[in-house]
């Protein structure tokens, strides 16, 4: 099977880089890697939020503010480079045809933001059709789709196996600007909508059992 794993960057870094979800995670996928290929894409998260909304206020434009989330992306990708071992690529890949060749290689590609403009899910979403993904596996700070936003609404209810068209609905009014944080853009829902690529989106427990979640054994949203 092949996947596509997207992995938020405020998993990755919060406060501090949490190395022992780095290394957990990257173990796993190395092990899976001998039954999967895998194809990994990090987000900027909290700390590109932060350069993002300080160089707003030094008056940076919107092009130069998407590069920079572009590059703490890569930099939050490379740190998993450190826990594939024999299976590490050579470096960030930059593009998808890098990527897929990497997988040609037996390597474990690994990628940050790779278009301005577009976020990390816009780039996974995209990789999923580019490289025919079986499955596109979205974890995130939120343990699923909702019907709202969880985080502003305490009535909102989880979302377990929904459509593209559900999910499309769900988040069509959220805009794709650099160092917002939603549960999944719309430009990422409507390239899987018009892809159907079977699409799970889980919270940052689940990262410790893979091999479950891939099998469907989840809490998280299944869309198909």
């Amino acid at each position: 099977m092949r996947i596509v794993l997207k992995i938020g960057g405020s998993l990755v870094f919060s406060d501090k880089i949490d190395v022992e979800l780095v290394k957990n995670v990257s173990k796993q996928i190395v092990s899976l890697s001998k039954n999967h290929e895998f194809l990994i894409v990090v987000g900027g998260g909290k700390i590109a939020r932060e350069y993002i909304g300080a160089l707003k206020l030094i008056g940076k434009d919107d092009t130069f503010l998407d590069f920079i989330g572009m590059e703490v992306a890569k930099l939050n990708a490379s740190l998993f480079m450190g826990g594939f071992e024999d299976k590490a690529p050579v470096e960030v890949s930059n593009d998808f045809k890098h990527a897929l060749a990497t997988v040609y290689l037996g390597k474990i590609p690994v990628l940050g933001g790779t278009h301005p403009g577009h976020t990390t899910d816009a780039v996974s979403a995209m990789l999923s059709e580019f490289v025919s993904a079986d499955i596109f596996l979205r974890f995130t700070n939120v343990d699923g789709v909702y019907d709202k936003d969880p985080r502003k609404f305490k009535d909102a209810k989880k979302l377990h196996k929904i459509s593209h068209e559900d999910l499309l609905a769900i988040v069509e009014d959220t805009k794709a600007v650099a160092g917002v944080n939603t549960v999944i853009d719309p430009l990422a829902a409507k390239i899987l909508k018009r892809s159907n690529i079977k699409t799970i989106v889980c919270g940052k427990e689940e990262l410790s059992n893979l091999k479950a979640v891939i099998e469907g054994k989840h809490k998280g949203t299944e869309i198909s």
